[in-house]
């Protein structure tokens, strides 16, 4: 029962989020290890866009590129394939919080590197007074709650 109510829950949020994206014509959509795995898959099939998985250090087989970045207590990184995306790829960034912006921050300039345009970051939830959306700059955020 427990399963099910957390199966809905996935499906209801991808869902929702991808009626925001139907007219953005998205090719890649990318989605960071590990709780935005939950949304993104679900996402990519409802938008006919291929998932790309942005994984934690040394978990992706073969050639890597990657982007490290700051954390309350240290540094981190995240890693793509070599080649999951090309130039002028559309992408949207999914993960399930924003807080300070550190780990979409890195994501946003790694696809950017790789060639491809970031249209926006979409999360479930918003942690607005750590500011991560500042840290994004000009890319847009869609995000379905904000915890006060």
């Amino acid at each position: 029962m427990y399963y099910e109510k957390c199966i809905g829950f996935i499906v209801y949020v991808s869902v929702y989020i991808t009626q925001s994206f139907c007219d953005f014509f998205i090719i890649k959509n990318v989605g960071i290890e590990a709780r935005g795995f939950y949304f993104a898959p679900t996402i990519a099939l409802e938008l006919g866009a291929k998932f790309v998985p942005l994984r934690k250090p040394k978990k992706l087989p073969g050639e890597v590129i990657s982007e490290e970045y700051s954390l309350e207590y240290g540094k981190d990184r995240i890693e793509m394939h070599v080649g999951a995306t090309e130039p002028n790829d559309r992408a949207i960034i999914v993960d399930d919080l924003i807080a300070t912006g550190g780990t979409l921050c890195a994501a946003v300039k790694l696809l950017e590197r790789a060639g491809a345009e970031v249209v926006e970051c979409a999360c479930v939830i918003e942690l607005p007074e750590l500011k991560g959306r500042e840290k994004l700059g000009k890319t847009p955020v869609f995000v379905l709650v904000t915890a006060n």
